[in-house]
């Protein structure tokens, strides 16, 4: 289990001051959540009730001394009322506590903590949480989140289906992220520690749709901006403590019909880059995907797509490129397996599995899979996060 400290607070320093006249919506619908962190900022994203007028105040000091306040954020219906804001200029490995104010009153007079990432490419010990298969159609309540709490990770990565939308249309899609967001347990995991996700497509819904539909993921889940594809933000990384994780989009480019390719051209290409040019020790590649089962069993598999990924393997084995693990969800299980391309003359590469967290674990291992070192016998027996 990788160790990470991280804190994500993005926010402008502003002096109080007052708040332009709109329309009261008065409250949250959802959130807070915690976005990306970094040594000097934080992000935090928020629904609101209805048109109105959002603030964050901030503090060094859990009672608010000396309190900042961030530029006002505007929440419109074109935006289905989500707004993103960002606390700057903060000090790295440092706790912060902030409040959201909805039309310039507190939804909570209590404030929630937030702890900035260490300084930039500074080594530190940290963990981090991660899983898939989170679906409040099945489990409203969804317990586990306690359990992730008590594991006290730095940040928790969504690694495919993270909402129960797979098979429903664009217009009600933002209402599975609604009532995920809502989940009761899951509120002060959301409050005060970051939270990422991979991008993960509708597989039933067509390609003329998939815009739409990645718009939505867009508006719900703040990712960080990627200087090489800032239209879409479905594929990028994410550095803490001296750690690149690199969260792939493995649906919007894939081309099923063919089996030519998972990640798209450009992707591959943006995904080699990070590779050669990172200088941290680990290189996490983090998929929506399975890296390893068998793909005339699972459709969502690399193993469907032997082109890219053997071309990615054998990528990594020319360059040299140490320090690569892997790790992926929507398999229905937890693992720990190996893919042994010390066979070819590189490093084995170890896969982290964990799924789900909230549905009905369906165990479809396969013991004929010579293609991988089983680490761990797979765990089936209930819902499960790594």
């Amino acid at each position: 289990m990788l160790r990470i400290l991280i804190s994500f607070l993005t926010l402008t320093l502003l002096p109080l001051t007052a708040i332009p006249a709109y329309s009261k919506g008065g409250r949250l619908m959802q959130g807070p959540m915690v976005g990306a962190i970094e040594s000097d900022q934080i992000t935090v994203w928020a629904r609101a009730a209805g048109e109105s007028v959002i603030n964050i105040r901030y503090s060094a000091h859990p009672n608010f001394l000396s309190a900042q306040i961030t530029s006002p954020v505007f929440a419109s219906a074109e935006e289905d009322y989500c707004v993103t804001i960002t606390i700057n200029d903060l000090d790295p490995n440092s706790f912060y506590y902030y409040q959201v104010l909805v039309d310039g009153e507190p939804i909570d007079y209590d404030g929630y903590p937030v702890l900035t990432a260490p300084e930039e490419e500074m080594l530190t010990k940290f963990s981090i949480g991660f899983g898939s298969g989170a679906r409040a159609d099945h489990d409203g309540l969804q317990a586990i989140w306690l359990q992730v709490q008590n594991a006290r990770p730095h940040a928790f990565f969504w690694l495919g289906a993270n909402e129960a939308f797979s098979e429903l249309e664009p217009q009600f899609q933002a209402e599975e992220y609604r009532r995920q967001r809502s989940v009761p347990f899951l509120q002060p995991l959301l409050r005060s520690i970051p939270q990422l996700a991979t991008w993960d497509a509708p597989v039933k819904i067509g390609p003329e749709k998939l815009d739409a539909s990645m718009e939505i993921f867009q508006r719900y889940w703040p990712t960080p901006t990627q200087e090489s594809d800032k239209t879409t933000n479905t594929y990028f990384t994410y550095q803490y403590g001296g750690v690149d994780f690199i969260f792939l989009d493995t649906y919007t480019y894939r081309d099923e019909a063919n089996q030519s390719t998972i990640l798209g051209e450009s992707q591959m290409e943006w995904l080699q880059d990070q590779l050669v040019t990172s200088d941290a020790t680990f290189k996490v590649l983090l998929s929506g995907s399975s890296w390893s089962n068998l793909s005339d069993l699972h459709k969502n598999t690399w193993m469907a797509f032997p082109d890219d990924r053997n071309g990615l393997f054998r990528f990594i084995k020319e360059n040299q490129i140490n320090g690569i693990m892997l790790l992926s969800g929507d398999d229905d299980e937890a693992e720990i397996k190996a893919i042994p391309m010390s066979r070819d003359g590189g490093y084995d590469l170890y896969e982290l599995v964990s799924s789900p967290l909230a549905q009905d674990p369906k165990p479809d291992y396969s013991e004929s899979n010579d293609q991988v070192i089983a680490i761990e016998e797979p765990y089936a027996e209930s819902m499960n996060f790594g």
